[in-house]
């Protein structure tokens, strides 16, 4: 028995291997795909999105000046404040109306991308231009520690931010 292996006789020498020839190749995923991915993942979290007639750059630039614009669309919002930055990570408290004192966010924010966790919930938004003057826009909302309960919550909240974005963009 040959030590080449069984099919060394049986089969025409491989060509050699170039390098480069067969490297993977890159892929970009979109914000929005992302965002629904990790959002797929998360049982306890509602979910939606719209297109807003909007360019991609006033859609973003509002969403995420989160002292000034967040108050004035996130209905479960009435005080926010950024507490550091440090590169694409901030640390964010908001206060709400309906849980009384602050709660503090660890952000994760890209262009088009903010990923939110706090003890008590997570956030997620995500925006891409869907031609020169429309931008498509995802949100998702939940809560770990509540879990599925509030769900319906949450899916009528994010209703709501739609509504008022529409109003204030």
């Amino acid at each position: 028995m040959s030590s080449e292996g069984p099919d060394s006789t049986s089969s025409p020498a491989s060509p050699p291997v170039v390098e480069g020839c067969y490297a993977w190749p890159d892929v970009e995923i979109d914000p929005v795909l992302r965002m629904r991915a990790l959002a797929a993942g998360l049982p306890h979290v509602a979910a939606d999105e719209a297109v807003f007639d909007r360019p991609f750059e006033r859609v973003w630039s509002f969403l995420t000046d989160f002292e000034v614009t967040t108050p004035r669309y996130e209905g479960i919002v009435g005080r926010a404040r950024i507490l550091e930055r440090r590169g694409e990570r901030l640390t964010l408290e908001t206060q709400s109306p309906l849980l009384g004192p602050w709660t503090r966010f660890d952000v994760v924010l890209r262009p088009g991308f903010c990923l939110m966790q706090s003890r008590i919930g997570q956030v997620g938004m995500a925006a891409r231009p869907e031609g020169p003057t429309t931008t498509r826009f995802f949100h998702f909302e939940g809560s770990p520690r509540i879990g599925r309960i509030l769900r319906p919550f949450f899916a009528w909240n994010i209703r709501q931010d739609f509504r008022r974005l529409r109003e204030l963009l």
